[in-house]
């Protein structure tokens, strides 16, 4: 599809309250200090807690939660300085995510939910589960890196350099833009921003992630270094907390960037009887949106066979 086509066809996408289902609610709850907004598809069912990855949003997981919410009473939340939850003046180190995290669960008073997290989300379930287990009825972490580990250093240098300088400079000038434009000119605006791979995203793909990026904390992006600084130990102490993990827990695995082959999964080694890894092979990071049939097929057996309530 050529550009003035595409400029045509994005134009025309439906407003995120549109594609949001009628029947979920969303709601707004303070804990660790901060406002939370969620969104929720209800039902008397056994909750289950989604939470995004870095510089995405609660809605994020709208496709997912489309599929699941049949038997589940899923709950998405915008994590601290994302969507509509509150800012960071107060920092976004880990220790704050698991806080945030831990404390709506208990506001909500949600009994026993699961939980599945991608890439800063996974993170955050880890620890969670690692260290409030009486909390979770089961955990699955999607995105989990080849270079999460505890021998090797996870190369943060990049950061400092001036590509990548040059770049945040650019992405933070477009974000200020973005946030002063109505829904036809994000809609355009994105265009330029799309990230590799994403051209062919579907209308509700699509707006998602422009009003994720329209309601990023801009404070948070321009100071996202500091976040890249507390990687290093933060797989450490992760590593350390999945090997001692007590609750059903599944790792989806992948590498960081996509390689060539045929993509498909199987099965890996774990020492702990709680812990299943399954490998998304030669697929990257996005495991969710290069493989989301056999992403959601695992998810679905794995939340089936540890329901108390289904």
């Amino acid at each position: 599809m050529n550009k003035n086509n595409r400029v045509e066809e994005v134009r025309n996408y439906r407003k995120i309250e549109e594609i949001i289902p009628s029947h979920w609610s969303e709601g707004v709850v303070k804990a660790n200090g901060i406002d939370h907004r969620y969104y929720r598809t209800g039902g008397d069912k056994q909750p289950l807690v989604l939470l995004h990855g870095f510089m995405e949003g609660a809605l994020s997981w709208l496709k997912t939660a489309k599929i699941l919410e049949k038997d589940y009473d899923i709950i998405m939340i915008d994590a601290r300085g994302h969507g509509k939850s509150g800012g960071v003046e107060t920092g976004f180190a880990q220790t704050q995510f698991t806080g945030d995290a831990v404390g709506v669960i208990k506001v909500l008073e949600l009994r026993k939910p699961h939980l599945m997290g991608f890439s800063q989300g996974g993170g955050t379930g880890v620890f969670i589960a690692h260290e409030y287990p009486e909390l979770l009825e089961s955990l699955i972490v999607v995105g989990w890196g080849d270079d999460w580990n505890e021998t090797e250093e996870f190369n943060t240098d990049f950061v400092e350099s001036e590509s990548y300088q040059n770049w945040l400079e650019s992405y933070v000038s477009w974000l200020e833009k973005l946030k002063t434009q109505d829904h036809e000119g994000r809609m355009i605006s994105a265009l330029s921003q799309l990230p590799p791979g994403r051209s062919g995203m579907s209308e509700e793909e699509y707006v998602v992630w422009v009003e994720n990026c329209a309601n990023l904390d801009l404070s948070m992006v321009k100071n996202s270094a500091s976040a890249w600084a507390e990687v290093r130990g933060k797989i450490r102490r992760m590593v350390k907390a999945l090997k001692n993990i007590s609750i059903p827990t599944l790792v989806m695995a992948s590498s960081f960037f996509p390689t060539p082959g045929e993509k498909y999964i199987q099965e890996e080694e774990s020492e702990n009887p709680n812990l299943r890894i399954i490998r998304f092979v030669n697929t990257g990071h996005m495991i969710i949106r290069e493989q989301f049939d056999n992403f959601i097929n695992l998810a679905i057996d794995f939340l089936r066979k540890n329901s108390t309530r289904i």
